[in-house]
């Protein structure tokens, strides 16, 4: 038996470069076509060209399927950092430190993203993207 699945490498790794598996895998999906292809014979199934490759590329990538799975589980399980806990501030309390902090040209600016109303300053989009970007990265600091 082993030498009718060995006959069956070639395909595997056909299958393995095509499915651009990576290299550090190729040995685990090769096993699970193998594994797969062994239980279809002692099943009585007929080995064909076609029987066999859909065979072992469904066990590659059940097995990759599997094993992502299990990585995805592994990196959620892990615990989080615990960060320090910081006071409640308001909102309000907030806009007041923005607007000690800002210019009035800024703070201006703000408020109008805030009610959605930048269109209207008369700004080209392009300015307008800087000053969101700059403003952004101004107000990150302040309250950072």
């Amino acid at each position: 038996m082993n030498e009718l699945l060995r006959n069956w490498l070639p395909l595997f790794n056909s299958l393995l470069s095509r499915l651009s598996i990576h290299p550090n895998e190729q040995d685990e999906c090769r096993q699970a076509a193998l594994l797969r292809l062994w239980k279809s014979i002692e099943d009585g199934k007929t080995l064909t060209v076609t029987f066999v490759r859909i065979r072992a590329k469904g066990a590659m990538l059940d097995y990759l399927a599997t094993r992502n799975r299990t990585l995805a589980s592994e990196v959620v399980s892990d615990a989080l950092p615990e960060r320090p806990r910081t006071p409640h501030l308001s909102f309000t309390y907030l806009m007041n430190e923005l607007k000690r902090d800002l210019s009035a040209t800024e703070f201006t600016f703000l408020e109008s993203l805030m009610n959605g109303t930048e269109e209207t300053l008369g700004y080209s989009h392009a300015r307008l993207r800087s000053l969101k970007s700059e403003l952004r990265k101004k107000v990150e600091y302040l309250l950072g």
